[in-house]
């Protein structure tokens, strides 16, 4: 009986420690073939603060779990995150990559590399249990596939990309369709991207981060962005064929949103004075070009956390409310070129660092 249950024993090790095992070898031949792909150029990471080339260092004397970007299951040995951001990778991924062989990838970011201008391929669709997925800034164009929006489990996707002619571009049936899809979606990064469509209405209520400056968006923002629950970032500066209008109703993502970004955005409106009272978390508040009218709400002086506020290029006019320049957090404003009138307080501050008022008929300091 005891033998019995000796072999049983050495049985069951045998089979966990093929377990552990054969993932790991299988796993090191892929990521070397990935490594082996690319070359290590310092000038495809440059806007990154430290960039270093991860993968330098991958060889057989260390087990892959070991090695510097990556992550394995404790229990499975699976490789389960990988992260080569900034990595000054150069080369492509095409459908042929041995990365598509990491099945069981959940996070996966190459974020600032150089892949030439590459498509990104449908295999990354495949990746069932991908939560965070991050291939932003790193020189991919062309047409996003459709397969992205697979990606059910997705808490987080970053495609956005520098400023150049080789832009991503997103269909819009392919834009409602990830938003329909990815429902438990918190953080959205186009920006960049091409799009070119209307604002589906169909957002994840998990959304904390929507971020899609500059994409060609058109038509009307819907109000419902506005009221998303857990909203903290909301970039959709630089759409000129944007419109939006202010919520007439309280701003129900007033508890979280720090970052305000609608720039460029056409409002035509005044601002509202519930902005000052229901947003008090804002930090970063930029109405660029908006073509605002009217006053500047006395409310504005209720944002105490306010670092960085940017209302130039409105029609905005009268004078600036009391305490508004006085902020205690206040490091940057602009309210140049507006209509702005009347004598300007002698205000106090320890934070103000920027003050831009150019283009207005303001008055001297008083006492």
């Amino acid at each position: 009986m005891g033998y019995a249950v000796i072999l049983l024993i050495v049985f069951l090790c045998h089979e966990v420690s093929s377990i552990s095992i054969l993932p790991h070898k299988h796993q090191t031949i892929s990521l070397l073939k990935f490594k082996q792909s690319f070359t290590i150029d310092p000038s495809a990471s440059n806007y990154c603060p430290k960039p270093y080339p991860k993968t330098s260092s991958w060889n057989t004397s260390r087990d892959c779990c070991s090695w510097d970007g990556v992550v394995c299951d404790d229990i499975t040995g699976h490789v389960i995150e990988l992260d080569l951001s900034c990595s000054n990778l150069n080369g492509t991924i095409d459908s042929n990559s041995s990365l598509f062989q990491l099945s069981h990838l959940q996070r996966l970011n190459l974020t600032n590399n150089n892949f030439s201008n590459s498509h990104i391929s449908p295999e990354f669709g495949k990746f069932s249990s991908l939560t965070h997925l991050d291939l932003s800034y790193s020189y991919f164009s062309g047409q996003i596939p459709s397969e992205i929006s697979h990606l059910s489990k997705l808490h987080s996707l970053r495609l956005s990309k520098y400023f150049d002619s080789n832009k991503l571009r997103l269909t819009t049936h392919d834009f409602k369709s990830l938003l329909q899809n990815l429902t438990q979606l918190r953080e959205l990064h186009l920006s960049e991207v091409n799009i070119s469509s209307t604002i589906p209405l169909n957002f994840s209520s998990h959304l904390t981060t929507l971020s899609l400056t500059y994409t060609g968006l058109y038509g009307i923002i819907p109000e419902s962005i506005f009221h998303l629950p857990n909203l903290e970032t909301l970039e959709l500066s630089i759409n000129y064929e944007l419109s939006g209008y202010f919520p007439k109703t309280k701003w129900n993502s007033s508890a979280y949103l720090s970052v305000l970004s609608l720039s460029s955005v056409n409002f035509s409106d005044n601002l509202p004075e519930s902005l000052g009272y229901d947003l008090t978390s804002l930090h970063y508040l930029a109405l660029e070009d908006c073509n605002l009218r009217g006053h500047i709400p006395e409310s504005l002086s209720n944002l105490t956390r306010i670092e960085y506020l940017y209302l130039s290029y409105n029609s905005l006019n009268g004078t600036i409310p009391p305490g508004m320049l006085s902020l205690p957090s206040l490091n940057t404003i602009d309210l140049s070129f507006n209509h702005l009138s009347g004598p300007l307080e002698d205000f106090k501050s320890n934070s103000l660092i920027s003050i831009d008022l150019e283009g207005n008929q303001l008055q001297a300091f008083t006492s």
